[in-house]
């Protein structure tokens, strides 16, 4: 994969036999803050589950954020499907750029990129991942409406969380 900060590219991720075609996801966020503000809460992942409703579990293996970091994740959908993966982070420019893969109920890649316009920083995500789970396949026809749900709360509690850190 390469990456030129600002512009997101990557080879879909191949199905594994037993697994579904690949969800492709794609989000932005804007907030008022800079990246680096920005930076400090994505980068604590610990975190996210006191401000991105729909993510009741987030736990870093460790304190770092280097390529090798783990953390698992659960994920509670708007119908109440739970997800559990692991993120491994692969790749990071702080504050504009971080790449992992996620393992368990889904795999593949992840990535988010922020960039300033101003007092604006647009945050840009990317998430490519199939899953082994039947029940998570059969939900294809409503996956982008509850991967959205998620991702607006999140974005909802990312400025949230930045008004208070703010001055």
């Amino acid at each position: 994969m390469t990456h030129e900060y600002g512009q997101q590219t990557h080879q879909h991720v191949r199905p594994h036999a037993g697994e579904s075609a690949p969800f492709h996801f794609e989000s932005t966020w804007r907030v008022d803050a800079s990246p680096t503000e920005v930076w400090s809460v994505l980068s604590d992942v610990e975190s996210w589950p006191q401000w991105w409703p729909g993510l009741p579990v987030a736990v870093p293996a460790d304190d770092r954020i280097v390529p090798g970091s783990r953390a698992d994740i659960q994920v509670q959908s708007p119908i109440g499907v739970s997800l559990r993966f692991g993120i491994e982070l692969q790749d990071t420019g702080p504050p504009r750029f971080v790449s992992f893969l996620a393992t368990g109920d889904l795999r593949g890649i992840g990535e988010w990129t922020l960039e300033q316009t101003g007092p604006i920083t647009t945050i840009s995500s990317v998430w490519c991942v199939t899953t082994s789970r039947s029940s998570i396949r059969m939900l294809r026809p409503v996956a982008t409406w509850m991967h959205s749900r998620v991702m607006r709360a999140g974005h909802r509690g990312l400025a949230r969380r930045l008004n208070r850190l703010m001055p």
